[in-house]
This record gives structure tokens, C-alpha cells and sequence, in this order.
């Protein structure tokens, strides 16, 4: 004899009640795997942001002393690529380059010292730095007030 009506009908639930429980399952497994990838990217990508703008300060003061000790009217053009979470650039004391950045814990400032003395040549131009994508910056000896400066300027 087969089965009867009622046990094909529990045979069927039982079927769907697995198919149910392997999908729900499936979406234990998924989701938390899912939310740990996303916040390991979203971390490595602020990671590599604050590498590229150590990397560009780090680039700016080095270009900055070889200049300098390399005499008046020495220059030279960096191409530097600017992350997307710059806020502003500033020079402080002809000594400080200080990049005011955007991060998952709000507004941060990365700081590098120069040995040699530094200024904007331009205010308006040396604002561009804060925008992301390529720029080139303009390092230059120049004389001011009889003593040897350092010019950035953005071109």
C-alpha cells in the first residue's frame, strides 16, 4: 500500500521545514561573514589613505631640505596623488606642514616638521592641495628678508 494522504502532507512540511532551516543556515553563515568583510575593507581603505598622505607630507619636507641645501634658485616638481579625505593643508612657523584630515572618528591633524623654513608661495594655489586627485607642487629656494626660504606652490 502507498501512503496515505496526511503522511504525504508531513512528508512535504518536513521537506519544506529543511529547505527552511538550511536557508536560514545559509544566512547565519553569510551575514556576519559579510559585515566582517565590509568593515575589514572600509578599515584597510583609511589605512591606505593615511599611508598616501605620510607618504606626500614625508615627500613635500624631504624635497623641501634637498632644495634648500641645494642652493637659490634650485626647484623642482613633485606629482603627488591626493586622497579624498583632506580637509585643509596649512603651514604653521615656516616649520610645520599639517594636513587636517577627515576619519571614521572625526577631523584629525597629521603633523611634519621641516628643518629648513617652508612657506606657501600662494594662499589660494596651496588651498588646491586639499583636493584630491594629482597635483603638482613647485619646490623652490627662494631669498626673503635676506635669508633662504622654501616656496610650495601648487601648478
Amino acid at each position: 500500500m502507498g501512503l496515505s494522504k496526511q503522511d504525504k502532507n508531513k512528508a512535504k512540511a518536513q521537506s519544506s521545514l529543511e529547505y527552511l532551516l538550511v536557508i536560514a543556515l545559509t544566512f547565519i553563515i553569510i551575514i556576519p561573514t559579510a559585515y566582517l568583510f565590509y568593515s575589514y575593507s572600509k578599515e584597510s581603505t583609511g589605512q591606505i589613505k593615511d599611508s598616501q598622505i605620510t607618504k606626500i607630507g614625508t615627500t613635500i619636507v624631504d624635497g623641501a631640505k634637498f632644495i634648500f641645501y641645494s642652493g637659490d634658485g634650485s626647484k623642482t616638481e613633485l606629482e603627488l596623488n591626493v586622497p579624498d579625505n583632506v580637509n585643509s593643508v596649512s603651514i604653521f612657523d615656516e616649520r610645520e606642514l599639517v594636513f587636517n584630515i577627515r576619519t571614521d572618528f572625526g577631523s584629525s591633524d597629521i603633523v611634519f616638521f621641516s628643518n629648513v623654513p617652508i612657506k606657501k608661495a600662494d594662499d589660494d594655489r596651496f588651498k588646491k592641495l586639499a583636493e584630491s586627485g594629482l597635483k603638482k607642487v613647485k619646490i623652490e629656494a627662494i631669498k626673503e628678508a635676506g635669508k633662504g626660504i622654501i616656496a610650495i606652490d601648487i601648478v
